[in-house]
């Protein structure tokens, strides 16, 4: 009797484990969906950080994408742009601006990758149901694929339109949770939001 009872708890969570997984498939292909026409789109977000020794920090901005691989996060403290090809990273307080080459590895973090990659780049799994700005979300762990910067991370999407609504990425340093807001899909982004001119008498540290 108990080699019956073990057997049904292994075949429940086994099957709990297909059902899981189908629903995180099924909400992924939605999401797909609802982005694979997506040239460009803007947003409002708030992001917390929580840093491995206990501070934290919290700020606010505007981020912007188009595909391929450009994206543009503005906040009052930084500044991150790419074109796909380079990269600026602009903080005013320090009055300095660092350019590199653009690197994807498939681990390094990107607003593209969140929306249009990510099935290519993470394991999924549905873990449940939360609200994010009063709005019903499913929420998908995501597992790296490959070892790199990013240890973990979690989205939120919206049951009812299938957009991401928060986005949660965990580094060895710190924990990032972006919750987006005022999502414009298709505003028409001039390419040149995608390329960063350095102020005069700031520091360039050129990297490529």
């Amino acid at each position: 009797m108990n080699k019956i009872i073990f057997l049904s708890l292994i075949f429940i969570a086994f099957f709990n484990s297909v059902i899981f997984s189908q629903d995180a498939q099924e909400i992924i292909k939605k999401v797909q969906d609802n982005y694979k026409d997506l040239k460009d789109a803007k947003a409002e977000f708030s992001m917390t950080e929580k840093f491995s020794g206990g501070k934290s920090s919290s700020s606010s901005g505007t981020i912007m994408i188009q595909k391929e691989n450009k994206y543009k996060i503005k906040t009052k403290s930084y500044i991150l742009v790419t074109d796909g090809v380079t990269s600026w990273s602009y903080s005013p307080s320090k009055k300095q601006v660092v350019i590199d080459n653009y690197k994807d590895d498939g681990s390094t973090f990107s607003p593209n990758k969140f929306l249009f990659n990510y099935p290519e780049n993470f394991y999924s799994d549905y873990i449940g149901d939360e609200k994010v700005n009063k709005k019903d979300c499913y929420v998908l762990k995501l597992t790296p694929r490959n070892k790199g910067n990013i240890k973990s991370a979690k989205i939120w999407v919206d049951q009812a339109e299938y957009f991401i609504r928060k986005i949660t990425i965990t580094t060895s340093e710190s924990t990032k949770t972006y919750t987006l807001k005022s999502i414009v899909l298709n505003p028409g982004l001039s390419s040149s939001e995608f390329k960063f001119t350095p102020p005069e008498g700031v520091e360039v540290i050129d990297l490529r």
